[in-house]
């Protein structure tokens, strides 16, 4: 039954279906978090005519904060697995969903989709290699100084990428952007997932003006962050737990 009105909502009540989806969003006003803290950073940076961009948007939370203060401005997602953007697309029929991995070159390369018992493990697929225990899927790629231009982009206050090992490749494909339209980012980077020398995509990104920070999660405000803290904020025993566990970092112009 309950199965029933939960398939109803969603098809019928997309706000009443994602009001329950995302009930993890209520825990960000306890300090006892179920779910990414970042998420409070997205409602003190945006404004009603901010202009968000949302790579790897998965099953959508960033799209939910985001709507919340977003009216006039603009959001747009990437999401290169088609089951999450079939998934995905009635819930926000604002937002405009592309079906590409946002990537250093624009055209093709494979999705890898984690096999999980008899399915598929669809919210931890990634263009990186990730072994044999998994579905590969052609996709097509773009870089997002590709797509600003083809859709004349001129304004971006906020970019969130969370893409599973392949931020740099994604971060490379923005050099423009980074140039000139200067952007916050809101980038997930983590020592395991990393098939590069970390310290790279930080060097990488302050070369373009930035500064780097960390939301601090008692603080509820950004900290400044060295790459040498890395391994402290992301201990084994810290793994899948919001309170201690970081792994978004957030770049900000020098001029903000």
């Amino acid at each position: 039954m309950l199965q029933s009105l939960i398939k109803l909502a969603y098809s019928y009540w997309p706000s009443l279906y994602k009001k329950r989806y995302y009930k993890t969003l209520g825990s960000l006003s306890t300090g006892n978090y179920k779910c990414e803290p970042e998420l409070l950073y997205l409602h003190q940076v945006l404004q009603q005519d901010s202009v968000f961009v949302d790579i790897g948007t998965n099953k959508g939370i960033y799209l939910y904060q985001a709507e919340k203060v977003i009216k006039s401005g603009k959001i747009y997602g990437f999401e290169p697995n088609t089951s999450l953007v079939n998934y995905i697309k009635p819930l926000f029929p604002a937002v405009e969903l592309f079906p590409l991995a946002v990537s250093s070159s624009t055209g093709t390369s494979v999705l890898h989709i984690p096999k999980k018992g008899n399915g598929l493990q669809d919210t931890r697929a990634s263009l990186e290699d990730m072994g044999d225990e998994v579905e590969r899927i052609e996709i097509q790629t773009i870089t997002l100084d590709d797509w600003a231009t083809q859709n004349n982009i001129t304004k971006l206050d906020l970019v969130k990428i969370d893409v599973e090992g392949h931020e740099f490749d994604s971060v490379k494909g923005c050099k423009t952007i980074l140039e000139t339209l200067k952007p916050i980012f809101i980038i997930e980077i983590e020592l395991r997932h990393a098939h590069y020398p970390i310290k790279d995509i930080f060097d990488f990104i302050i070369g373009f003006g930035y500064e780097v920070f960390y939301f601090d999660r008692k603080a509820l405000s950004l900290q400044p962050f060295e790459v040498s803290q890395m391994a402290d904020l992301q201990k084994d025993e810290y793994l899948n737990d919001f309170n201690t566990y970081i792994n978004n970092f957030i770049f900000v112009p020098k001029e903000l």
